[in-house]
């Protein structure tokens, strides 16, 4: 820069009005101030919308509601329930459920071409495994039966479908492969034992 010489943003006043004839002694602006001042309020305004969003809260009180109220105690930690008295009797009833203990469905081997099995539940009594299934067309359910849970003393089994007997199945071994008809709810396979 020559000595003397101004910024671009400001104009040296004028002698005697060679330039038009004002005589202004302040420094005129030009439209670098004007860029800075959007500038600063842009940053301004980024930073209003950030602010809100990260904390949730409006930093001016305008009556508005919050998006989001801080919380301004320590979460309430829940105890567990004092222990009943010594006199405490539990009730003594029978559920009105299968308890889920008899329920095989995950510990057998089984499949179903159409449908699908809800549950597989072992009754001790009556020495057979209970299948439960959805069907909507004719299909055939599989199911591998284990000796730790259900067996026969001559190996063979009796299979009712809908509380009627079923003799329309192929057993192999331990594995047996039922066709069902559309419909059908119920698959009782009945042994020799059954073990919970």
């Amino acid at each position: 820069m020559a000595k003397g010489a101004l910024p671009k943003e400001f104009e040296r006043p004028s002698d005697s009005g060679s330039q038009g004839g004002s005589s202004s002694s302040a420094p005129k602006k030009r439209g670098a101030d004007k860029l800075g001042i959007s500038i600063a309020i842009g940053i301004t305004a980024v930073a209003l919308i950030l602010g809100i969003g990260f904390t949730g809260v409006i930093p001016m009180d305008l009556g508005l509601p919050s998006v989001m109220q801080p919380a301004t105690t320590a979460p309430v930690v829940q105890q567990a329930p004092p222990s009943p008295p010594s006199a405490y009797v539990p009730m003594k009833s029978t559920p009105s459920y299968t308890p889920a203990s008899n329920d095989l469905i995950d510990r057998l081997d089984w499949s179903i071409s159409t449908g699908d099995v809800v549950g597989m539940y072992l009754y001790k009594n009556s020495s057979s495994l209970v299948v439960h299934t959805m069907t909507t067309d004719d299909g055939e359910l599989f199911v591998g039966l284990n000796a730790d849970y259900i067996g026969s003393d001559d190996g063979t089994f009796f299979i009712l479908v809908d509380n009627q007997e079923h003799e329309d199945y192929e057993q192999a071994g331990m594995d047996l492969y039922i066709n069902l008809p559309a419909g059908a709810e119920k698959v009782e396979i009945i042994g020799s034992y059954a073990i919970l």
